[in-house]
């Protein structure tokens, strides 16, 4: 990742260093997936690390969290027997999964996990406009004030960050701060990127560009009990 200049990364804002809507709120999204933060393991398992972190999360909020008996990336892949997926995460020609492709292999998985009573939607942004802004919004702050939900964005990394990189990405949504209408993006890529507060609207315009790769829209997931 090249270095970016002040102006580039004013919309960003690092947990490390800003961290005080955390302590002062519940953010129970942030607790259920901060404990399982992976760094993915090639360059295109974003989408495998993602849904790592998601059932984690989701298996935290159900009290089935056990010691000895975490969703591992491995343990998924076996689990699932997806050629296809472990094909599409492997380097050289791997190029990763689409957001439906993901919402299908995480719907397979959560029923595979015994996560009864859980459901994946995936959301559409074809535009960053106030509709899509609003509908977005709801789903963020439900994630935080009922604690029933955890959201995955499918992003463009360079649109998001402001950096250099012309990819789109995968990552868990940890927490969403209204008063400052930022998001806090739990980044699985951990080589470039820290746990980030990024402006809503600047991320639901990172979603917008169709992936170059399947041709298919990008959103995000959102893996919600009842």
């Amino acid at each position: 990742m090249n270095e970016l200049s002040q102006t580039e990364t004013s919309h960003l804002s690092p947990l490390s260093r800003d961290h005080s809507y955390i302590q002062k709120n519940p953010a129970p999204a942030y607790w259920a997936l901060s404990p399982y933060l992976l760094h993915q393991h090639t360059d295109c398992s974003c989408s495998l690390a993602t849904a790592t972190m998601l059932l984690n999360g989701a298996r935290a909020m159900d009290g089935q969290a056990r010691i000895g008996q975490f969703v591992s990336e491995r343990g998924l892949l076996e689990r699932m027997a997806d050629p296809e997926w472990e094909k599409g995460i492997t380097p050289p020609d791997g190029g990763g999964a689409s957001l439906p492709e993901l919402r299908d292999k995480l719907e397979r998985a959560v029923g595979l996990y015994g996560l009864s009573g859980w459901s994946v939607e995936h959301c559409i942004v074809d535009a960053a406009d106030a509709a899509t802004g609003d509908a977005f919004r709801a789903h963020l702050v439900a994630m935080e004030q009922a604690g029933d939900r955890l959201l995955a964005g499918n992003y463009h990394l360079a649109t998001t960050y402001g950096d250099n990189w012309d990819i789109g990405h995968f990552s868990p949504i940890g927490a969403y701060d209204a008063a400052t209408d930022r998001v806090l993006l739990l980044d699985v890529w951990k080589a470039d990127y820290e746990p980030t507060w990024v402006d809503r609207m600047r991320l639901l315009k990172g979603m917008v560009p169709v992936s170059t790769l399947t041709g298919t829209p990008r959103g995000y997931l959102v893996l919600r009990r009842g």
